[in-house]
């Protein structure tokens, strides 16, 4: 769809100035379905309730063009495991060594999204854990130059306001 087409399907939706306002615009404009992610059904209604502020500002903060690339794949409440280690025992310095991702549902039950480790440092001893939590929103954005989907995520804070 081109950036005329997209202008006038916010026009017929009575959003002259293309910025969506509800969850509903974005249905209309977009075909998103916010709540037809993967892990929606699994956070609990204050982070749906984030997630819902958060994907109209994410997506008014995009291009026209942009927002018609996007699809959401993810919402997920997480832990961020950061395992660390030293290659010398008397430095100050740690260095990242790999990490694991847990979803936490509702009930606070754990699944592994992701891990990962780095293949030069899984030698040594994991001297500590970093430990995070945050919404997590992941999805494709474009295409890579082999055609395949461009997959991205990103931490949302702030009560959906802000998001990196």
């Amino acid at each position: 769809m081109n950036r005329f087409q997209i202008e006038k399907l916010y026009e017929v939706n009575g959003l002259e100035d293309c910025r969506l306002r509800t969850t509903e615009d974005l249905l209309k404009c977009h075909g998103i379905d916010f709540k037809a992610v993967d892990g929606y059904n699994r956070i609990d209604d204050i982070n749906r309730a984030i997630y819902e502020k958060f994907i109209i500002n994410f997506m008014n903060g995009l291009g026209l063009e942009s927002r018609a690339e996007l699809v959401p794949k993810g919402i997920y409440w997480v832990e961020d495991t950061t395992y660390l280690v030293k290659e010398n025992s008397e430095d100050d310095c740690f260095i990242v060594a790999g990490g694991r991702i847990n979803s936490i549902d509702r009930n606070g039950l754990k699944s592994v999204l992701h891990t990962w480790i780095d293949e030069d440092y899984k030698h040594l001893e994991i001297i500590e854990k970093e430990v995070e939590t945050y919404l997590r929103f992941v999805y494709e954005h474009g295409t890579y130059e082999d055609g395949s989907p461009r997959k991205e995520w990103l931490h949302v804070i702030k009560e959906g306001k802000e998001w990196y």
